[in-house]
């Protein structure tokens, strides 16, 4: 949303704020992989002793895989 509150807690139009198309979409694709991954593991969580274990062997890969990009963007981003 376009909209802020100054100091004086007034609602002001801030141009700078508004998204454009292509952020918009970029946003809404996140979105909708996020929501797509998260639902899939929740329907596989409960199938059972062995949907349990894939569904936390994802995630520790998720949380590895997280991790790998942060440290090299970082890399990146210092050089």
């Amino acid at each position: 949303m376009p909209f802020a509150v100054s100091k004086d807690l007034r609602i002001y139009y801030n141009q700078d704020f508004q998204m454009t198309l292509n952020e918009c979409k970029e946003f809404l694709a996140f979105v909708l992989c996020a929501a797509s991954v998260y639902f899939s593991l929740v329907n596989v969580y409960f199938l059972g002793k062995t949907g349990k274990k894939l569904v936390y062997t994802v995630l520790v890969l998720l949380a590895v895989f997280n991790l790998y990009m942060m440290l090299t963007l970082l890399a990146v981003a210092t050089h």
